[in-house]
């Protein structure tokens, strides 16, 4: 039997450990990581925490809606003993779509994603970029492109001071002054967000920051977070002087070396970017397909007061 909880309804011991065991497990879906990224999350869960699907619900425009929030790249469904199939998908998509009518984004893993079958208009096709560190070091970095190993020599040869800190304010200041001009307005919340999740993430010894100096000033610098199966490249940013001096090409050189020959993936968490797809795929890494669902089960009248509530929010936007 499928159950909808709100967050104080879960059993997050029960639910972790479903995660923890499933096939599909990623750190995006564990309830301490859920209750950073998105306070107030749901869950449908099957029989005893058999199967769990956490649904990232808070209101937008009046209305219950499940938006992936920041910080978390993909969620869907976990099962504890199995690799599930395309009729276990369906029945909770349906009973998702029983709770919430409305979808404005929700990125299933990517060990769920080829068994979704969907209206296509709903899902939208999405690329991430991993790479397999089982191998030794010496194949990971002959699988580099060309120009990766000619920026990784120029790197090298600059004078940088690589230093771990647990501070990732000078990161955050970093990426505020040089690297949202392609993005647009990041609202303050998230920089605050990042930085209660990389507390929590601390606390649990699963993050790591390293950062590239110059006459004693950060130019670069990478957080990894780090879980049993995966290392993901969750946040970095670079001045132009970093970026100029290929630091971040050395720091992820560094960490794919240092994780050699484990069985875990090194996500690089790729965005729809090309230029940015494009430099993690210099790294070696292969496409990992997955999709987003996307649906809008409200009234008319309802989907004509969102475009009016839309168009009074940018009208009404700071120029």
């Amino acid at each position: 039997m499928l159950r909808y909880l709100a967050r104080h309804q879960i059993d997050a011991n029960a639910y972790d450990r479903c995660v923890a065991l499933s096939p599909q497990r990623l750190i995006y879906a564990f309830s301490w990581y859920l209750d950073v990224v998105s306070p107030g999350w749901t869950a449908l869960v099957e029989g005893d925490y058999e199967r769990v699907m956490p649904l990232p619900v808070h209101k937008r425009y009046g209305v219950k809606a499940i938006i992936q929030p920041l910080f978390c790249h993909q969620l869907g469904l976990f099962s504890s003993f199995d690799t599930t199939d395309t009729a276990t998908i369906s029945r909770f998509l349906q009973a998702l779509h029983q709770h919430v009518r409305y979808v404005p984004s929700y990125q299933f893993n990517a060990a769920s994603s080829p068994l979704i079958s969907h209206d296509s208009s709903q899902l939208i096709p999405l690329t991430n970029h991993v790479l397999n560190l089982q191998k030794p070091y010496s194949e990971l970095a002959a699988a580099y492109s060309k120009d990766r190993k000619t920026n990784l020599k120029r790197g090298l040869q600059q004078v940088w001071e690589f230093v771990d800190t647990n501070d990732v304010i000078p990161l955050i200041d970093l990426f505020r002054t040089h690297n949202t001009a392609g993005i647009g307005r990041v609202a303050p919340r998230a920089y605050d967000q990042l930085q209660r999740l990389v507390k929590v993430l601390q606390d649990r010894q699963q993050v790591r920051i390293r950062v590239a100096m110059q006459n004693g000033r950060i130019e670069a610098g990478c957080l990894l977070v780090t879980d049993v199966n995966r290392v993901i490249h969750l946040f970095c940013a670079a001045s132009p002087e970093g970026r100029k001096g290929n630091a971040r090409t050395v720091i992820l050189d560094q960490f794919i070396r240092e994780y050699a020959g484990q069985p875990r993936w090194f996500d690089f968490e790729s965005p729809e970017v090309e230029n940015l797809a494009a430099f993690n795929r210099s790294f070696g890494a292969e496409s990992e397909p997955y999709v987003r669902l996307v649906n809008n089960q409200l009234p008319d009248s309802v989907r004509f007061l969102q475009r009016i509530k839309k168009w009074l929010h940018r009208t009404l936007l700071p120029r």
